[in-house]
């Protein structure tokens, strides 16, 4: 445990150089020390003394605390419960809250169920025309769907927005922290699957793919792109707690004919269930459900919550905040792949102190379900 605490400082060490915009020698010259010294920290081999670990703050504006302390454990409030969770919170009684002061009382919200979400409409920056042919909106589309030039009527000013793209619901946390940044900055969370978010990555069109794979498989490092660690959590066989002692695994749901929400092609979610048929020798043709397209973990757990499907292949939390049975398949890892070429924008250095903070982690740990220990660590550079 220690050697991961000091891992997890030295990388927000990284981090905050990385979102200033300074090389190790910059940092070493402002500091007035050694870029060895600079290079140890970063790599864990050398932990810093205090008038070292001074000088790097001052020279990064952030404190000792920020940079190598550990969380401190917030004083506790009253709040007045405003609802009752619905579903009910895990058994420990401990769930989520939103906080709002109401007339001078602090009233408390319980994020569960579909409450877990924004079912509202986004607001828009601009409009214009969005139709491409051939498209079905059913897996990833052709590159040059999303290079084709079109002409947008501004609705609202412009702000500098950081633009992501992955499934992983708990992206969405990223927007508080990044608004209370100095500079603030904007979310826009494009939610979508592993292989239109990388598609996206590449063709240029966001600062950072949400990536998530096998916590067992080796991190894909490529040059030019930063992978920082997001959150850990498991993915597996959701249903409905109705079903509760009849589902052992996906063959149990096939042969009593209940019908799955699939997700869209390219996602991992189906590239489990694809390899679950194939070893169980289950035709795709003979699953309920098979055909359907659900784009996101929550959806589809929501889907099952409605009665609309039996059972989905999503991740742990998803299935939690829904109250719903879970099976684990796979522990996952999902991390960040940032262009090296974006760090010096103000964009994806707000993403880097974000990583590098406190609150997200603090998030990411406060909702069942999600291990937030792999948040912002450096997993390739």
């Amino acid at each position: 445990m220690a050697n991961d605490a000091k891992r997890q400082s030295d990388d927000r060490l990284r981090l905050t150089r990385l979102a200033r915009g300074l090389s190790q020698g910059d940092l070493a010259r402002t500091a007035g020390v050694t870029r060895q010294a600079i290079s140890g920290i970063e790599s864990g081999r050398w932990s810093p003394s205090l008038d070292v670990a001074l000088s790097l703050a001052t020279a990064l504006d952030s404190t000792v605390e920020e940079l190598f302390g550990s969380a401190a454990d917030a004083p506790p409030i009253r709040s007045r419960l405003a609802v009752a969770a619905d579903p009910p919170g895990s058994e420990s009684g401990e769930g989520r809250l939103i906080l709002a002061e109401v007339a001078g009382d602090l009233v408390a919200f319980p994020l569960t169920g579909d409450h877990t979400m924004v079912p509202g409409f986004a607001p828009a920056l601009a409009s214009g025309p969005i139709a491409v042919d051939g498209a079905d909106g059913s897996g990833p589309r052709p590159r040059s769907a999303r290079s084709r030039d079109i002409e947008a009527r501004r609705i609202a000013a412009p702000t500098a927005t950081l633009t992501v793209a992955g499934c992983d619901p708990a992206l969405a946390l990223l927007l508080g922290p990044l608004q209370r940044h100095d500079p603030p900055v904007s979310l826009a969370w494009w939610a979508t699957c592993n292989a239109n978010a990388m598609e996206l990555l590449e063709a240029g069109a966001i600062h950072a793919a949400a990536i998530h794979r096998g916590a067992e498989a080796r991190t894909r490092s490529r040059p030019g792109i930063e992978v920082v660690g997001f959150a850990g959590w498991r993915e597996g066989l959701a249903f409905h707690p109705r079903h509760r002692g009849k589902i052992r695994d996906i063959g149990d749901v096939v042969r009593l004919g209940l019908r799955i929400a699939n997700r869209e092609l390219g996602a991992e979610s189906r590239r489990l269930l694809d390899i679950e048929l194939s070893r169980l020798k289950l035709e795709p043709a003979h699953v309920n459900g098979y055909a359907s397209v659900v784009n996101g973990h929550l959806l589809a757990a929501s889907a099952i919550a409605a009665g609309l499907a039996d059972a989905s292949i999503i991740s742990e939390p998803a299935a939690l905040s829904y109250g719903l049975e879970f099976i684990p398949w796979q522990e996952e890892l999902s991390e960040l792949h940032i262009p090296r070429s974006l760090v010096g924008s103000v964009e994806v250095r707000a993403l880097l102190d974000v990583l590098a903070g406190r609150e997200l982690p603090a998030q990411l740990g406060a909702l069942e379900g999600y291990d937030p220990e792999p948040c912002g660590r450096i997993l390739a550079a």
